[in-house]
């Protein structure tokens, strides 16, 4: 008898491994980040990019594969005209029928929460009229504090869930805390985004969701140092650091970014085991978006219809026709890795050269003398290609900060510093610059050595510095200009008062202007690295 309950004990297990065996779900997830108001294709003969090419690529995937979700990384604003004349609506309205969620950026905060808010809800702020509809597509942070702005607080959550094919997804997004890149009045909204992503993802776990995916704008040096080590989370899709990055595995997260302006639609699959809750790496693909794939007839007349505004607008005019100057080579704004035309120790770049020497010479034929012109990298967005340079392209490598009146960006500021406040400023744009390059400086009339392999604050070489060509005496008075953003950001560096230091310009003297201008006088632009800032380390 015993025996024979024996065998129907095992009959039933191996009944009940095979009625129920292990469920795993394929999930793709299509991605993009930082497209930055690339409404319309650039670069030659408009190779890359445009939202049309775009919307075809991922209606095309969505209708090849099951259970897909499409995630944007934030920072779809800022960055060309078609931002600054319509601030963002219309991607918004498009993007509603592509994607299911999308990270708040760091510069969907750059005219503050107010205006955003104003936006999401389908009103002009700054003309004063509608838009039209508000807006749908959900937009995620948790680490954002809105409750002082309850319109925008309205459309901006910290996490969503999913039920898409068999699986309950949760997806969570954090934005970058760093304060350089807010202004004084948003930075103490934003807080720390690993303790925020930690609770949202353990909310989102506790909720029943199979796969866990935050949606990041920390930077990928952030989401494989930090957020990687965030129990609960399964995936990051990340943006705010530009990187084309194919999937990596770091702390048991896959981690994927996409690139820059809407160049690639990353495409990851992976295998959801809905019973031990493991997500493993199927394949990962970075789509490019160029001229070998078909713009979505539906988006055409329309978007003909945002670029016949602009063309329209008094601000503007043919910002994507008229000829403004022909460069003679690609000007990077990056240090490329295995660049062929630059030496690996020179820090300059062949545009944030062109850009601090734009900003001297402006502001002295303006009738303002000046020692030197600094420039922020992270205030340079893009580079310009080889080729007929229009409007726009200027645009799009100055394209932050925001005038209402001009729909341009940034003003011209000109600050007297002590040679030693300047000593203490370079020791500063070079203390992370092996994490990112956003703080560290592109310069006119100045040449400094430092050694990265140093610690700060040690690395700047006193001795190396010439102020056009003499040496930096620490007690001596210059004259430096620099955009509104830049002097506010060294302003608020420790020990660093410019109480009574500033000389405002005249009122006109917007940093676009000032190099779009230099760059019709050049007509040819041949800039190249040329040593003004090296790091001795290299």
């Amino acid at each position: 008898m015993r025996k024979y309950f024996s065998f129907l004990g095992i009959i039933a297990v191996l009944w009940v491994g095979l009625s129920f065996p292990a469920q795993a779900e394929e999930l793709v997830i299509l991605h993009t980040n930082d497209t930055h108001s690339n409404l319309f294709p650039f670069g030659p003969h408009g190779q890359y990019g445009g939202i049309a090419r775009m919307s075809s690529k991922i209606k095309h995937l969505r209708d090849k594969n099951s259970n897909v979700l499409a995630l944007h990384a934030g920072d779809m604003y800022v960055g060309t005209f078609a931002f600054n004349k319509y601030l963002g609506y219309p991607e918004f309205k498009i993007m509603e029928g592509l994607y299911d969620a999308m990270c708040l950026g760091n510069h969907e905060l750059d005219l503050g929460p107010d205006i955003l808010g104003a936006v999401l809800g389908g009103f002009n702020p700054i003309e004063g009229v509608p838009f039209g509809p508000d807006m749908s597509l959900p937009i995620l942070s948790a680490n954002i504090d809105l409750s002082g702005f309850p319109v925008t607080d309205f459309f901006v959550h910290p996490w969503l869930i999913k039920d898409i094919g068999g699986l309950k997804i949760g997806v969570l997004g954090v934005v970058t805390n760093d304060p350089i890149y807010y202004t004084s009045s948003t930075a103490p909204l934003i807080s720390n985004p690993y303790l925020s992503a930690e609770k949202a993802a353990l909310d989102l776990r506790n909720r029943g969701c199979h796969v866990v995916i935050a949606v990041s704008h920390l930077g990928m040096t952030f989401d494989k140092m930090f957020l990687s080590g965030v129990p609960e989370i399964d995936i990051i899709v990340g943006g705010h650091s530009h990187d084309e990055m194919l999937a990596q595995i770091i702390g048991g997260k896959i981690i994927v970014q996409a690139g820059e302006f809407g160049k690639n639609l990353g495409e990851l699959k992976v295998d959801v085991d809905t019973t031990s809750g493991a997500v493993s790496l199927l394949s990962h693909e970075l789509h490019p978006i160029d001229r070998k794939v078909r713009k979505d007839p539906a988006l055409l007349n329309y978007l003909n219809e945002l670029r016949v505004g602009i063309y329209q607008d008094p601000r503007f005019g043919q910002v994507y026709s008229r000829h403004v100057a022909k460069a003679m080579w690609d000007h990077e704004e990056r240090w490329l890795p295995n660049d062929p035309f630059r030496d690996p120790s020179h820090m300059d770049t062949p545009l944030g050269n062109l850009v601090a020497d734009a900003i001297r010479a402006g502001v002295e034929e303006a009738g303002y003398p000046v020692d030197i012109a600094l420039e922020a990298n992270g205030y340079i967005g893009h580079k310009i290609y080889e080729g007929k340079v229009v409007g726009n392209d200027v645009m799009r490598s100055l394209p932050y900060g925001f005038d209402p009146d001009t729909g341009l960006g940034f003003k011209i500021k000109i600050v007297n510093l002590y040679g030693a406040e300047l000593y203490g400023g370079l020791e500063y744009t070079v203390s992370m610059i092996e994490l990112a390059d956003d703080i560290s400086l592109q310069v006119s009339g100045l040449k400094f050595e430092f050694s990265s392999a140093r610690m700060p604050p040690n690395r700047v070489d006193p001795d190396s510095i010439r102020i056009n060509g003499s040496p930096l005496i620490p007690f001596e008075l210059y004259t430096i200009a620099m955009n509104e953003k830049l002097m506010e950001f060294l302003g608020g560096l420790p020990g660093m008062d410019l109480t009574g230091r500033v000389v405002d310009p005249a009122p006109d003297l917007l940093e676009f202007n000032l190099i779009k201008d230099h760059m019709k006088k050049l007509n040819h632009l041949r800039y190249t690295s040329e040593g003004r800032i090296i790091d001795k380390s290299k």
